[in-house]
Parts: structure tokens; C-alpha cells; sequence
């Protein structure tokens, strides 16, 4: 019941308890009014009664003390006008009645007293009363008077009704009372009531305001909820607009943070990683499954960094701040594999109502720092560089002048009437020395350009190893003879056949075995100079060159290897040469597939190393001019050669070196004469086609024979000696091609092995 009448409508509430009240209140002033009607009622009709019996007892006194009955009943037959008298006895004092009046009905005597009294009967229908006939003090007898209470009824009802009556018309206006105050107050309380039902169902702040414009309270209420139904829409607005700004922020962030090339790192307030972007994963080598609730120093910061790390970030606890925040620094970072990287790291704390902490943007800039330190690397070398060329070029000024002094003055002597024939092989010897070394001073400048550009290029082939080592001996040693050197040149092999083949460049391994040789000449008076080879391994060769003489400090060793590293060993008086022959020849051996290196003690002598690949199961060579070594068999004797030569110099050369083959020459003076002749010579074997030639280029003479002969061999003459030159003639028809100046040897050997099996 309290339940029911808690979860009723305030109207109802309200009705109920109205209604409680004025029914209880009527109802006690109903039974209140009702006793004290009754109680009046009583005592009035009880008062009436006794004044009644006191009249008859008076009226009677004479004749009760005469005992005039008759008197008496005239008496009694006069108050028939009391409407509510029933019955009247008159006793004497000893009881007896003495006259009686009777309305309807007759009762029996009564046993009655002499004292005054009245009473109600037990079914409430009749009042006794009993008055004594007295005079003064004397009684003469007693009146007994019954009366009926119909009048008593009667007024009682009356008065029941009339209160009623009252009762309703107080409820009907409590009723209406209670209308008009739910129109004024509960309705406007339940449309209050409604429309906050409603907002909070559909949670639509839209809703029309309450049109209720009072000024009482519920008017007040009214308006103050409008009011904050306004300012909950206008706040609910700008929340929307804030969470649509925010969502578009967040989205922009997200995609920001995914699309990110820097890795960003949140970090809560003990700096463990909260969240970690795809960048971050792709820096670090971590997963983000991996990152997530991690202590962010032991994932990112080097070890030996720690210490530092942590010092700082207890500041940064203490203080929001510390030498990390709210800038960009450098520093070095580790990586899941435990590589070290440069990196741009930024920390921006934060701090919301509920938590704070920090994100960390990290930036590799490996490249960059690479890059810049390439730059002062780039910078230093280009000032060495820079201070090594124009070292190098003074001292280039003099090796050039050098031989050139000898090939001029030594030409000069051999004009002077009477001198040609008592010095002729004494000058000639000298000019052909001075001209091998200009060559081999040109040939060094081209192959550190190429180094230079990368475009350093060898040629392996089988060859046989000793007859190249043989040749180097022979050479060297009439080189030291002629320099009158007090020193002993020896050569170990490991091997003495002549049939001992390697794959490898011949003319490069010369290079270098004379660069060495060369080197340990210049700083060895005394002593001996041995160079050879040894086994180092089943799949490798062991080359050294030793020497007893001045020997190098340890810190010069790795100068040497160096462009122009010798210019700074100038204090030598025995040095000469451009400081590039071991610079080239270390590349040299690198291409071959070995290395190169020095021991070497001052005052005692160096020793070089380099090795170089070995394949045992190689036994025969197969290549064109397979050796080099020794004189060859110049017989091309039935032979034709088509020579395509513009220079005068060149063609009397050719003339001298190809009258030993007894082969046919035909020459051209350039490529539309050379393309005419072999159109006209079907039968020519081999063409020696010079490429840079007037009228008609080599490339385009040899295009056009390759149209009506494409089984004739072209050899190109070039004196370009750059990468990418032997493509180029073999891409416009040649067979192969040697650079000028063209050595005899060479030149007699590649035409053998071409037109052998022809």
C-alpha cells in the first residue's frame, strides 16, 4: 500500500491527502458536533421532561394531600397537548397510583422513589421521569412521567442530515479546490515532469519550452528549468561542436600517426609506452604489441645512457621539466636488434585532468648525419686532395720533363754529324727507356682517373704464370744493370714448370710486380730485391716482393697505399715517380679478387704482399695470344691484312712490324677507303681498323663491311684507352681491340691467334 501510494501522479497524491484531511476533519467535527448535539439534546429534552413532571407535581400537591383522585384525573386529562408525554402515574407515598394518564398504551405501577429523577430507558426509546409532590419539605406523593423520544429522534436526524448536508458541500469544495490547484500546480508539475520524461528517453534538449509564464514557484521552476534546458542545449552544442572538432583532430592526429615517416611514442607519467605509431615500428624494429607497457628507456635508450636517462626524468617527475622537454636535441637511440642509430628525438609533456605523461617524436637521421659527416670526410679529402695534386702536379712537371729531356737531347745528338753511328745504340737505348717511362707515366695517370670514376676495368684470362714472371725478371734485372744498382735481384716460384696457367689479367699482374720491384729499387742500396710466389692455401697464390732497404715507420704504412701518399715522404732523396703506382696497383689486385699489404721495419727493409685466386684444375689456356711471353712466331705468310691507318708515323710503323709476317698488307687512309678495299677484296682475312680517321669514322667503315662481310676479323686500333671504349667497337662490328701505343709483341700475338685457324 505505501509502494501504491508512493508510485501514484502527484495529483493523485494530492486529491488523497486533500481528501484524508477534509474527510477526517468533517468526520471529527461530524462526531464532535454530533456528541454535543446529542448531550444537548438530552439534557434539553431531560430538563423538559423534569420541568413537565415538576408542573404536574405542583398542580397536584392539593389534591394528592386531599386524595382527590377524581381532581387528579381531570388534572392528568389536561396535558394530552405534550405530544411527547406517553404515560403519567401519580403515587402516594405508599405507592399506590392514584391517577394515571395513558396515550396509547398502559404500562404497570412502578416501583418509584421520592427523590427527583430522569432517565433514559435501556432501548433508548423513552425518558423516565420522577418528581416528588412536595410542598416545602413535605412530600404528599410522587409523579412518574414516561416520555417518548421521537421529538429527540427527530431533532437528532435533523441535525445529521443538516451536518451532512455541510460536510458534502465543504467536500465538494475541497474537491474543487483540489481541480483548480492540479490546474495550477500539478499539471504545470507534471507537464514539467513530461517533458523531462521525454528529454531524458530521447535525450532530444529540442523540445518546446513549458508555456507557463507564473510568478509563484512552480512558475519560477518552470522558467528556471527552461532556462537550464537552454543553456544544456547551448552547452550540448558546443560539446558537440568541441567532439566534432576533437573526433576531426583525432582523426587528423591518427592519420598524421600513422602516416608519419617519425616514430611517435606516448608515454605515460612512469614513462611507459602507451601507444607506438607504424613509423615507430618500422625505426625501432619493435611491434607495437611489443612496445605497449613498456618502460620507454629500456626499449629506446642505449644502455651507457641510462644513468643520464635517469637522472633527468626524476627531475622531469619532480619539476614537469627537464633538459629533454619542450625541445629538440640529438642523441643516438638503439634498435630492437641492437643497432645504434642517429636520431632527432622531441619530448612534449601533457598533463589532463585524470592522467598525464608525454609524447615522444623520434627521427632517424642516420642518412643525414652520415651524410654530414660525408661531408667534412668529402671536405677533408677534397683539401688533401687539393694539396696532394698541386704537389702532384709539380712533381708530374718533373717526371714528364724528365724523359723528355732524354728523348729530345738524346734526338738532338743522334742529328750532330759524326755521333749517330759511334752512340747510335747507346742514345737509342736511352730514348727508348725514357719513352717506355713517359708511357708508363701516362698509362698511371689514365688508370687513377679510371680508379677515380670507377671505371677501372681488367681482363682475365689462362694464362702461363711463369714465362710472365721470367719476363719480369729479365726486364728488372736489365734495368738494375743499367743503373749499375750493388744489390742482388732473386726470384723464387713455387712452381718451375712454364705450363703452370692462372686465370688472371697478364698485363695487370706485370703492372704490378714492376710497380713493387720498381719501388723496392728506388729505396735499396745494398743488399738484395726477391720477388716470387708461394702457395697460400688450395685456392690461393701468395706474391711478395722484398727488399733490404730503408724500410718505413709504422705510421707511414698505411699512407703509402694512398693517392700521392709518397709526395709526403719528400724529404727522400732516392724518391721519384708520381706516388700513384701503389695506389693503382693495390686497386689492380683488388679487381683480381686478392689484397695488398706491407711489412716493413725501419733501417731494415719492406716487404709486400698481395694473393691473387687459385684453380687447381686449370691446365691448358684457351684464350686468344693465350701468353705473351718470349718472341713470337711472326709467319702469316698467305695472309692478307687490310690496314686502316691515317697517320704517316703510325702507317711506317705498321709497315716495319707487319714486313716480318710476310703477309699481304693493303692499306687504307681512311674508312671509306678501307670500306671500298674490303668490298673489292672479299678474300682479305683480317682488318686493322684505326677508328679516329677522316672521311669515314672506324665505327661506320666497320658498320658498313659488317653488311656484305660478316665473317671477316676487324681489330680496332684505338688510342682512347676509357671504360666502355671495347663495348662500343664490339657493339659497331669489331672482333677485339688494342690501345696504342700498340706494342709489337702484342700486336704480332693477337694477329697469330686470330688467323691461326682460320
Amino acid at each position: 500500500m505505501k509502494n501504491f501510494i508512493a508510485n501514484l501522479p502527484i495529483k493523485y497524491k494530492l486529491i488523497i491527502a486533500m481528501l484524508a484531511v477534509v474527510i477526517t476533519a468533517e468526520v471529527i467535527t461530524a462526531v464532535s458536533f454530533q456528541s454535543t448535539n446529542d448531550k444537548y439534546v438530552n439534557e434539553y429534552v431531560k430538563a423538559s421532561s423534569t420541568q413537565i413532571a415538576k408542573m404536574i407535581a405542583e398542580r397536584n400537591i392539593s389534591m394528592v394531600d386531599f386524595v382527590d383522585s377524581t381532581e387528579i384525573q381531570k388534572s392528568l386529562d389536561n396535558i394530552k397537548t405534550f405530544d411527547e408525554l406517553e404515560n403519567v402515574h401519580i403515587y402516594d407515598l405508599k405507592g399506590r397510583i392514584l391517577a394515571e394518564y395513558n396515550r396509547s398504551s398502559s404500562i404497570p405501577a412502578q416501583s418509584v422513589g421520592k427523590e427527583s429523577s430522569v432517565s433514559f430507558t435501556e432501548d433508548g426509546q423513552y425518558i423516565i421521569a420522577i418528581e416528588p409532590i412536595q410542598y416545602k419539605s413535605e412530600v404528599y406523593g410522587t409523579v412518574y412521567a414516561r416520555f417518548n423520544t421521537k421529538t429527540i429522534r427527530i431533532m437528532k436526524h435533523e441535525f445529521f442530515i443538516s451536518t451532512l448536508t455541510k460536510l458534502l458541500l465543504i467536500l465538494i469544495i475541497v474537491v474543487a479546490v483540489v481541480l483548480l490547484l492540479n490546474k495550477l500546480l500539478v499539471k504545470p508539475i507534471t507537464e514539467l515532469s513530461g517533458t523531462m520524461e521525454h528529454i531524458i528517453k530521447s535525450g532530444d534538449y529540442s523540445t518546446p519550452p513549458i508555456q507557463n509564464t507564473g510568478k509563484d514557484e512552480v512558475g519560477v521552476l518552470c522558467q528556471h528549468f527552461c532556462s537550464m534546458i537552454d543553456t544544456i542545449k547551448m552547452r550540448e552544442n558546443e560539446r558537440d561542436a568541441a567532439q566534432k572538432k576533437e573526433q576531426d583532430a583525432n582523426e587528423i592526429f591518427s592519420k598524421v600517426n600513422k602516416s608519419s615517416f617519425d616514430a611517435i611514442i606516448g608515454l605515460d607519467s612512469d614513462l611507459r609506452i602507451i601507444s607506438f605509431n607504424p613509423a615507430a615500428e618500422r625505426i625501432t624494429g619493435y611491434t607495437q604489441t611489443e612496445a605497449i607497457g613498456t618502460p620507454f628507456q629500456t626499449l629506446i635508450v642505449p644502455k651507457d645512457h641510462w644513468e643520464d636517462f635517469e637522472v633527468e626524468i626524476a627531475r622531469f617527475r619532480q619539476t614537469g621539466n627537464c633538459k629533454y622537454t619542450e625541445r629538440s636535441f640529438e642523441s643516438i637511440a638503439t634498435k630492437k636488434s641492437g643497432d645504434i642509430f642517429d636520431a632527432e628525438i622531441s619530448v612534449i609533456p601533457y598533463k589532463g585532468n585524470d592522467n598525464s605523461g608525454s609524447v615522444v617524436t623520434i627521427k632517424d637521421i642516420s642518412t643525414r648525419k652520415q651524410y654530414e659527416r660525408d661531408l667534412v670526410e668529402a671536405r677533408r679529402r677534397a683539401e688533401e686532395s687539393d694539396k696532394l695534386k698541386s704537389a702532384f702536379l709539380a712533381n708530374m712537371s718533373h717526371e714528364i720533363r724528365t724523359p723528355m729531356n732524354s728523348i729530345i737531347g738524346f734526338s738532338e745528338l743522334l742529328t750532330k754529324p759524326g755521333s749517330f753511328d759511334k752512340n747510335k745504340e747507346k742514345y737509342l737505348s736511352f730514348i727508348i727507356n725514357s719513352g717506355k717511362s713517359l708511357l708508363n707515366l701516362i698509362n698511371d695517370i689514365i688508370d687513377i682517373s679510371k680508379i677515380e670514376a670507377g671505371q677501372l676495368k681488367v681482363k682475365p684470362r689462362i694464362v702461363q704464370l711463369n714465362p710472365i714472371m721470367n719476363e719480369i725478371y729479365i726486364s728488372q734485372y736489365q734495368i738494375n744493370d743499367m743503373k749499375n744498382k750493388p744489390f742482388e735481384l732473386k726470384m723464387q716460384k713455387a712452381v718451375e714448370s712454364d705450363d703452370f696457367n692462372i686465370n688472371t689479367d697478364p698485363f695487370r699482374i706485370k703492372q704490378v710486380l714492376n710497380n713493387l720491384i720498381g719501388n723496392a729499387m728506388k729505396f735499396t742500396t745494398e743488399g738484395y730485391i726477391e720477388f716470387g710466389y708461394k702457395f697460400s692455401g688450395p685456392d690461393k697464390l701468395l706474391f711478395y716482393v722484398k727488399d733490404t732497404g730503408v724500410g718505413m715507420p709504422k705510421d707511414k704504412l698505411d699512407v703509402i697505399f694512398t693517392r700521392f701518399g709518397q709526395i709526403e715522404q719528400k724529404d727522400d732523396k732516392n724518391q721519384t715517380g708520381t706516388g700513384l703506382g701503389l695506389t693503382i696497383s693495390k686497386k689492380l689486385v683488388e679487381l683480381l679478387g686478392g689484397d695488398m699489404w706491407v711489412e716493413s721495419e725501419e733501417g731494415k727493409g719492406s716487404t709486400f704482399f698481395f694473393t691473387l685466386p687459385y684453380d687447381p684444375e686449370l691446365n691448358t689456356a684457351d684464350e686468344y695470344g693465350a701468353s705473351t711471353d718470349g718472341a713470337a712466331d711472326a709467319s702469316l705468310e698467305g695472309r692478307i691484312i687490310l690496314v686502316a691507318e691515317d697517320e704517316d708515323m703510325n702507317v711506317a710503323y705498321m709497315q716495319e712490324v707487319l714486313a716480318e709476317t710476310k703477309a699481304q698488307v693493303l692499306w687504307a687512309r681512311n674508312g671509306q677507303e678501307a670500306w671500298e678495299t674490303a668490298k673489292a677484296h672479299p678474300e682479305i682475312d683480317l682488318i686493322l681498323m684505326d677508328i679516329k680517321m677522316p672521311v669515314m669514322n672506324g665505327y661506320d667503315a666497320t658498320a658498313k663491311i659488317r653488311e656484305f662481310n660478316k665473317d671477316v676479323v676487324i681489330i680496332a686500333q684505338t688510342a682512347y684507352a676509357l671504360t666502355g671504349e671495347k663495348e662500343k667497337t664490339i657493339a659497331a662490328g669489331c672482333n677485339y681491340y688494342i690501345t696504342k701505343p700498340i706494342e709489337i709483341n702484342v700486336l704480332l700475338n693477337t694477329l697469330k691467334g686470330f688467323l691461326k685457324n682460320k
